[in-house]
């Protein structure tokens, strides 16, 4: 992101304060207190300063305390001459961030593999790939990839392929990356009993890429308290793969609004009907989507930064 914006980067709070530059502060969340009192002092100094928020959906449904808190702070600096806090989705898929947050870019992980340059997008199967196909065979193949826990909703994955027999017949579910065992571990036991495919320990990026390459469809049906922007889904989405998400989320609005192949899942095993999932789009418009994405987010951020 530094690279692209045509700044330099700092871990230093010191630094960043007394900066001349516009400041980007990469993850609020770190700190909302750190980042407010930037803010604060920046623009008594009269320079620019922005941060991003990457679970805003917390700041509108908690009714803690300290979430009451962190909305009222953002809501007040957001007054301030040179401030602008961001959300990674459109205001368009949740008005309510508007109360907090005074600007939006896409998350950069709806557009990293195509923007600037396409570094992975076009990169060929490798064998971990393969494997995955030459145990699916003639059978369609749903990936779930990454950490595997109940927020990631293994325990929906899990549930569905073991219930479905049916479901087997036409379709291999496999996944990869670390199991929370304490969380999931015994719908891990069933998954593997069933057939299920599982590669149960940290992926590598090549690992990761291959996943994508096997798949058919992505699943990222995650639990409700888990509702938010998703690097998984937006390299499904780069790559033009129809996704899994689940019903009434943030990502089946994204899908709605954006035209995105996908299937809306409700968590009853039974009304799941694979039949229903849409066919992959062009790979080469996804990346050309994709591309457009970036170069619309960086200009948003440059223009918030005051760099455009």
């Amino acid at each position: 992101m530094a690279r692209l914006i045509g700044s330099t980067r700092t871990s230093s709070l010191w630094r960043a304060l007394w900066a001349r530059q516009p400041v980007l502060d990469g993850a609020i969340e770190a700190s909302v207190g750190s980042y407010v009192m930037l803010c604060v002092l920046r623009a008594l100094m009269g320079r620019r300063t922005a941060g991003i928020l990457f679970r805003p959906l917390p700041l509108i449904e908690g009714g803690l305390l300290r979430l009451r808190i962190k909305r009222w702070l953002l809501a007040t600096i957001n007054r301030l001459p040179g401030v602008y806090t961001l959300t990674i989705l459109p205001f368009a898929l949740e008005p309510r961030f508007a109360r907090f947050a005074n600007g939006w870019i896409l998350d950069p992980q709806y557009w990293d593999l195509h923007y600037p340059e396409d570094v992975d997008g076009n990169r060929p199967a490798g064998a971990f790939a393969q494997s995955i196909r030459e145990t699916a065979g003639a059978r369609g193949v749903v990936v779930a990839i990454g950490r595997q826990d109940s927020a990631k909703g293994f325990d929906m994955f899990a549930r569905l392929y073991t219930a479905r027999a049916d479901l087997r017949e036409t379709w291999h579910f496999a996944f990869g990356g670390r199991v929370v065992e304490c969380d999931v571990g015994e719908h891990l036991k069933e998954f593997i009993a069933a057939g299920g495919q599982a590669h149960a320990t940290y992926i590598s990026h090549d690992e990761l890429l291959d996943l994508y390459a096997a798949a058919d469809a992505v699943w990222c049906c995650y639990a409700p308290d888990y509702d938010q922007a998703s690097g998984v889904f937006g390299r499904a989405i780069q790559l033009g793969l129809p996704v899994i998400v689940r019903k009434g989320s943030l990502l089946e609005k994204t899908c709605l609004v954006e035209g995105l192949p996908h299937l809306a899942y409700d968590g009853n095993v039974e009304s799941f009907d694979a039949a229903t999932l849409p066919p992959r789009l062009d790979p080469a418009l996804a990346a050309s989507r994709a591309r457009q994405w970036g170069a619309d987010s960086i200009a948003r951020l440059r223009g918030y930064l005051g760099l455009a």
